[in-house]
């Protein structure tokens, strides 16, 4: 008997796996998702998760000889073939922070798709200038670029020019406010009827973000004015190698970069773009907005600002804490990472093979905070920010509210209701 029931119990189960076959070819065949869903760690947070799009990366040139930027863009793309988003990105020969270093070793390694053709589905889709640190390489930060563009956002970032690590970086003071516009430009070009990406970026939907002296050049394309009165006004906390020591004593020749008629004696004239409707800070700089940051104080989009309490390099009591104070935003936030160094928002070491025994560990590093971690908050919190702002998203609106955020490490505020 024990055999019968056995032999009953497997043929019945045979009928069950028939008719659930049967069952599941009539069911719709699901799409393959482009990109499993998740962020750097299990952890992540809702908005550190990959987005809904394929990311693809290209590089472009503005202008010729000393005045070209070398730039990467970062885009929704297709990706028909599911392949896994891998890229090795190629450093520029003209960046001063990198190694003398053969072509083939100046590299960092992303996730993007090379040259992957864009995803026109949901075209146009908002415009993010990002500004890397002080005569870094515009794929510095690329895990930001990158997580945005899987949201639906088109973002572009260049080397800066005019400026060398340990030497004179002032021309920058010029240069990284002019770059932004021409980037603006090229992005209108490139979406306009007849260019070579029509209609794929809404240049009229724009934000700007950046770190360290990207995130000053960041404000400044928000509408932040430079002022230094605050080197005049502090000189016993005056760093040698900062902005003080070297924007001050060659103001003739900026005010000259800018094409001004004069040198401005307290706040210089705003260079924005009046399109820019956002602007992303990450650990910016504090020293040249005046000596009671008259410059931050007449913006008015909103802003995001994020820093370390440990920042060993722009120390977040005159830079980052400050600048939230007084920015003139009405909606603004800040997001602070608890005893994390300056370099938490840059890519992590191990991403950057030519950083050898030469380079200070602690670069592209941090003490305390494990890189994906951060970097998966960094991006929560950027992406919620500006698809709260730049595309009216309800979701990531309430994402960013007080309530809403509650994680260990960080400590926030914010204008928002």
């Amino acid at each position: 008997m024990f055999k019968r029931v056995g032999k009953k119990m497997v043929r019945t189960s045979g009928l069950w796996l028939l008719l659930m076959l049967l069952l599941s070819a009539c069911q719709p065949i699901m799409p393959v998702p482009i990109q499993p869903p998740a962020g750097l760690r299990p952890d992540a947070p809702t908005y550190a998760v990959h987005g809904p799009f394929a990311v693809g990366a290209r590089d472009f040139v503005i202008g010729e000889g000393d005045d070209a930027i070398q730039m990467t863009v970062w885009y929704p793309a297709l990706n028909p073939t599911h392949a896994k988003e891998k890229i090795i990105y190629h450093l520029s020969e003209k960046v001063t922070s990198i190694p003398p270093l053969p072509a083939a070793e100046r590299i960092s390694f992303g996730m993007a798709l090379q040259d992957a053709t864009p995803d026109m589905a949901q075209a146009p889709y908002p415009l993010v200038i990002f500004s890397v640190g002080l005569a870094g390489f515009r794929q510095q930060n690329s895990y930001l670029p990158e997580h945005l563009a899987s949201y639906g956002m088109v973002v572009l970032s260049g080397d800066p020019r005019g400026e060398t690590l340990f030497g004179e970086f002032w021309a920058g003071a010029a240069t990284r406010q002019i770059d932004v516009k021409r980037i603006i430009a090229y992005a209108d070009e490139l979406t306009a009827p007849g260019g070579e990406w029509a209609g794929l970026i809404d240049t009229e939907l724009i934000a700007t973000a950046g770190h360290s002296s990207g995130g000053w050049a960041a404000l400044a394309g928000g509408g932040a004015q430079l002022d230094f009165g605050w080197c005049t006004a502090n000189p016993d906390l005056v760093i040698e190698g900062t902005n003080c020591t070297q924007f001050p004593a060659h103001q003739d020749e900026i005010a000259a970069i800018l094409d001004l008629e004069s040198t401005p004696e307290t706040l210089w004239p705003p260079t924005n773009d009046p399109r820019v409707a956002a602007v992303i800070a990450l650990a910016p700089d504090g020293d040249i907005w005046g000596a009671d940051y008259e410059g931050v104080a007449v913006m008015t989009v909103p802003t995001l600002v994020m820093g370390g309490s440990g920042d060993t390099v722009l120390i977040p009591e005159i830079t980052s804490y400050p600048i939230y104070e007084h920015l003139g935003s009405a909606n603004k936030s800040l997001v602070v990472l608890e005893n994390a160094d300056h370099w938490i928002f840059t890519q992590p070491r191990q991403e950057i093979p030519w950083m050898g025994n030469d380079i200070p560990y602690f670069v592209h590093t941090d003490p305390v905070w494990d890189m994906n971690r951060a970097h998966d908050l960094i991006n929560h919190f950027a992406t919620a920010f500006l698809l709260d702002t730049l595309k009216g998203d309800k979701d990531a609106h309430a994402a960013l509210l007080p309530d809403a955020v509650n994680v260990p490490g960080i400590e926030y505020a914010t204008t928002m209701k």
